[in-house]
């Protein structure tokens, strides 16, 4: 081999081996990177996981690194362990001396509202015992958490936008914000607590022992409140309440109908959320958040409130001055959608006066004939009167009120015409059972035109035999007895047996045995005969619930089970088909309606303002006693509006009804 060759393999032989070098040293930086992104991606499992504590940290200052970050996020959401929602760690940088490597992580939280927070921060890993260990400083838990705000911990707070308004009929602003004053006590400036919560008490009308008993409970400096009062509510007794020692007093807005007691039931309230309600919102609503707390304020919360926006701040620990801390993410809130709905405030308004002057409980509703829009949902009698929407839930026997579906059946099925001699004896029996009339009245044979007017018991029962069960139905679910439930709200729309023996549909005829109505129910059948078609009830116009959510109050439908058709008490909103009646019957019912008022057990209303009343009044049963005790109810119409009200354990329609509904339409027309 001559010399040249030789140099020439000489080098090459240095040249593989120097290379044979390089890799082997790139080889172990590969195997150090890989260890230190599975290091890093351990550490993010573990973080989003809430698993950090079973996770070896790199020795430091921090004793409990797991624990110490859980301490700085805690106040980042409601879980008892705080932890992103994802954690992307991106590729590992190694520091000169070989000990420390940095690791970009892409952090993601959830918060309220399902509001996303991103940020990017950095993971510092430690060779430590042949392995690339997690370090812990505040800054990896966000990059901010440095020099004065080392330390720092991260708290979201929830942004709520305006809430959405309720409109009424002509898109009238039935409920909005508006201006009340909490009042309250703050033990701390009370010269004499018990005195203090005693006089306050007494000026608001609360219970002094339960708000002294809170008072007590509290911290020294907490506000405790005792009733929430409209601004013009609070003027008035301000010259009282401000001058009481340790009374404390808060402005805010609240979403609020015209006056406390207009549709309250249906309207509901707007407070800081329950328990039961942020657990049941599934994170959308946070402890202490306004949300709805019954009603449609409730049923419709999430189209009222809009979306929650969230601000996370970083606030300095304590002792570091008054530094209010450090805004590192605000989501704005948006505004919450109006809720439409139909009712009349004007009608509402006269409704809800007219039962404030029940003596006991009552329920009305109020229907366009036209659209089956409802106009007017009151409740009222006594002191919790308006506390439960008996209008839309009751579930009683519609008694006489009944006879309108009883007639038009008879007068589609049996024949019946209102001249035809119809019998009215003192009582009747059928199959052993004896039904009689109110006040033991007997009228003979006369026209059907009479038996209805004056409410003949004796004339319907004789007559079941001219129609049976399944047309009785039928002719009162062509009413609307029975029909789906479209208003938006939980309602019940009526239950009639399909099938029964003699006894119970000579009953059932009469608006007994397993015949239950609400208010709304009878109303909207009034409100057929009315118009000559049958429009299902509607309430909500653009309700969206966004889950599976109804109207808070219950509605039992335990009624009848089997060979029943029943309303549903869903809170759906939809449209039902119309139902055209026939229009020979009806000219007839109208008629016949128009005489009870003229010449029968409702002439009280003869002579009411607004234009001609047709209608029925109606005495229902219920309960064991002996004589049993009644419902009174009166259903009908004047002009274009339908209605039905029933009072609890009224005794005679045309004694404690029919005067609730002269006080309606009286107001209303003037």
């Amino acid at each position: 081999m001559n010399r040249r060759v030789l140099i020439y393999v000489l080098v090459a032989v240095l040249v593989v081996a120097g290379a044979g070098g390089a890799a082997l040293y790139l080889l172990r930086d590969q195997d150090h990177s890989a260890a230190q992104k599975t290091a890093a991606e351990a550490f993010g499992r573990a973080w989003t996981g809430g698993t950090l504590g079973s996770l070896g940290f790199a020795t430091g200052k921090a004793k409990d690194p797991a624990g110490s970050i859980q301490t700085l996020t805690a106040g980042l959401t409601s879980e008892k362990t705080d932890k992103p929602t994802a954690v992307t760690v991106g590729e590992p940088a190694q520091a000169e001396d070989g000990t420390t490597a940095t690791v970009p992580l892409h952090v993601t939280w959830t918060l309220a509202g399902d509001q996303k927070w991103e940020y990017d921060t950095t993971l510092t890993l430690a060779e430590q015992e042949d392995a690339w260990l997690p370090q812990y400083s505040s800054s990896l838990v966000h990059p901010d958490l440095t020099g004065e705000y080392a330390g720092a911990t991260l708290e979201a707070d929830t942004l709520t936008g305006s809430r959405g308004r309720i409109l009424g009929a002509d898109d009238k602003v039935l409920v909005e914000d508006r201006d009340v004053v909490v009042v309250g006590i703050q033990k701390s400036a009370a010269d004499n607590v018990e005195n203090s919560v005693n006089q306050v008490a007494s000026v608001v009308g609360v219970d002094g022992a339960a708000l002294l008993k809170r008072v007590k409970a509290a911290s020294a400096d907490t506000f405790v409140d005792a009733i929430t009062l409209r601004k013009a509510a609070y003027d008035q007794l301000k010259s009282k309440l401000q001058p009481i020692s340790g009374a404390v007093f808060q402005e805010k807005q609240l979403s609020l109908a015209p006056t406390s007691d207009f549709a309250r039931p249906l309207i509901g309230t707007v407070g800081a959320a329950t328990a039961d309600i942020v657990e049941e919102s599934g994170g959308r609503v946070q402890a202490g958040d306004e949300t709805g707390l019954s009603g449609l304020q409730r049923t419709y919360d999430e189209q009222l409130s809009g979306t929650p926006g969230v601000v996370v701040t970083a606030v300095p620990a304590k002792g570091a001055g008054a530094d209010p801390g450090k805004e590192l993410y605000r989501a704005e809130a948006a505004a919450g959608e109006d809720l439409k709905i139909t009712l009349d405030e004007d009608i509402q308004k006269a409704a809800d006066k007219a039962l404030a002057t029940s003596k006991k409980l009552a329920g009305m509703v109020a229907i366009d004939t036209n659209t089956g829009n409802v106009l007017a949902i009151a409740n009222g009698g006594g002191s919790n009167g308006n506390s439960y929407n008996r209008a839309l839930l009751g579930q009683y026997p519609p008694g006489s009120t009944f006879k309108i579906a009883s007639t038009l059946g008879l007068l589609e099925y049996g024949g019946m015409t209102a001249d035809k001699t119809v019998n009215c004896p003192k009582t009747i029996s059928v199959g052993g059972r004896t039904f009689s009339n109110s006040e033991d009245e007997e009228f003979g044979a006369v026209k059907f035109s009479v038996d209805f007017a004056h409410s003949c018991n004796t004339a319907f029962v004789g007559s079941a035999k001219l129609i049976d069960q399944g047309e009785l139905a039928k002719a009162a679910k062509s009413i609307g007895y029975g029909q789906p439930n479209a208003t938006g709200v939980t309602a019940f729309l009526g239950s009639v047996p399909t099938d029964g023996d003699a006894v119970e549909h000579a009953a059932s005829m009469i608006g007994q045995s397993k015949v239950l109505a609400s208010p709304l129910a009878v109303a909207g059948a009034s409100a057929a005969v009315a118009s000559g078609t049958y429009h299902a009830p509607t309430l909500v116009l653009n309700g969206t619930t966004g889950d599976d959510s109804t109207d808070d109050e219950d509605a039992d439908d335990s009624a009848d089970d089997s060979g029943s058709s029943t309303g549903s008490a869903s809170a759906a909103v939809g449209s039902v088909d119309d139902v055209k009646l026939d229009a020979t019957a009806v000219k007839t019912l109208r008629s016949l309606m128009r005489g009870v008022v003229t010449n029968g057990t409702a002439t009280a209303l003869k002579n009411v303002p607004g234009g001609a009343v047709a209608g029925k009044t109606g005495t229902a049963e219920f309960g064991s006693d002996n004589p049993p005790k009644t419902h009174a109810w009166f259903t009908g119409y004047q002009g274009d509006i339908a209605f039905a009200v029933v009072v609890e354990d009224g005794g005679f329609g045309a004694e404690t009804a029919v005067p609730l509904v002269k006080k309606f339409l009286t107001d209303l027309a003037s």
